[in-house]
C-alpha cells in the first residue's frame, strides 16, 4: 500500500508501527514469555484447523515477516502474503524470495489486488483488531476465496477477563499515567478492538460463510502487567487450561479463531 492523503490516523499508526518491527518481528515467537506463548499457540491453532485442507493456492493477509510461509509450502500450498506494510514485505522477500511458490504483495484487505474466487485457503491472523470496519474486510475474504474453499480468521475474544481488565482497569491508569507525565503515545496506543463470536459469526454468515469450527487459545488468568512479570506462571497456567480451547469454556481465551466455508 501506497500512502495517501486517504490513509486514516489509525492506520498510518498501525502501518509505521509494523514498518519499525519488520526486521525484529519473528523474535516475538522465540523464548519463554506470555507474548511467545500466545503468539505460538495462536499459530498452532491456525495449523490444526488447516489440516482439512489440501494443498492449492493460500492467502495470508498481515503475513508480516512471513512466519507461516515455510509451513505452508511444506503442506503443499502455493503460499501468497500480503500485508499492509511495505517493510514486512520487503523481509519476506529477503528471507523467502527464492522460493519459486511464495509470492508477496503490499496491500490493504479492504481491497485485495486478486480476482474472484482465486484461493482454496485465505489466512487472516492477528488482522481484524486493527480495522476500524472490517465488514468491507470480511466482504473481500468471501470474494477471494473459492466456494467451498476456507477462511480462517482470529480474533480478540471481548469476553476474557484479561481483555476486560485490559480494556477497563489498565486503560483507565495508563490514561491517567500519560497525562500526568506528558508520554508520547506509544504502540499500546493503537485502537485494538475486540469481538464477540455470536457477532462474527452473524457477519460471515451475511458475506455466505458459514462457521464450521471455533476454537479459543491463550487463556490467561494473570492481568497485565502481571503476565510480564510473571511469565512463566502465566504460560503455566495458559497451558493448563488448553483443554478448554473447543469447549463451551472457550470464552475465556484472550483470542478466537474462526473457520468458515465458503457457500
Amino acid at each position: 500500500m501506497t500512502t495517501s492523503d486517504s490513509t486514516s490516523g489509525q492506520e498510518r499508526s498501525v502501518i509505521d508501527a509494523f514498518d519499525r518491527k519488520a526486521r525484529t518481528y519473528s523474535g516475538g515467537y522465540a523464548g519463554n514469555s506470555s507474548v511467545a506463548h500466545s503468539f505460538n499457540i495462536r499459530l498452532q491453532r491456525v495449523y490444526e484447523l488447516l489440516e482439512s485442507c489440501h494443498g492449492g493456492r493460500v492467502l495470508d493477509i498481515g503475513c508480516g515477516p512471513g512466519i507461516t510461509v515455510r509451513h505452508l509450502i511444506e503442506r503443499g500450498f502455493e503460499c501468497y502474503g500480503v500485508d499492509i506494510s511495505n517493510e514486512m514485505i520487503a523481509q519476506c522477500r529477503r528471507d523467502f524470495g527464492h522460493l519459486h511458490r511464495a509470492h508477496f504483495l503490499t496491500g490493504r484487505i479492504e481491497a485485495l489486488p486478486f480476482p474472484d474466487a482465486h484461493f482454496d485457503v485465505v489466512l487472516c491472523i492477528g488482522v481484524m483488531e486493527y480495522l476500524e470496519n472490517d465488514r468491507v474486510a470480511v466482504s473481500e475474504l468471501a470474494r477471494v476465496v473459492k466456494p467451498g474453499g476456507s477462511v480462517i480468521v482470529s480474533l480478540p475474544n471481548q469476553y476474557s477477563p484479561y481483555r476486560a481488565w485490559d480494556r477497563t482497569v489498565y486503560r483507565a491508569v495508563r490514561s491517567l499515567v500519560q497525562r500526568v507525565v506528558r508520554r508520547p503515545a506509544g504502540d499500546r496506543d493503537i485502537e485494538h478492538r475486540e469481538f464477540s463470536e455470536r457477532r462474527y459469526r452473524r457477519l460471515l454468515a451475511s458475506a455466505h460463510l458459514e462457521v464450521t469450527a471455533v476454537v479459543a487459545y491463550n487463556f490467561k488468568l494473570l492481568v497485565f502487567p502481571f503476565d510480564r512479570l510473571f511469565p512463566g506462571v502465566t504460560v503455566a497456567l495458559s497451558r493448563a487450561l488448553e483443554r478448554w480451547a473447543r469447549s463451551p469454556m472457550r470464552w475465556l481465551g484472550t483470542g478466537l479463531i474462526l473457520k468458515a466455508d465458503r457457500k
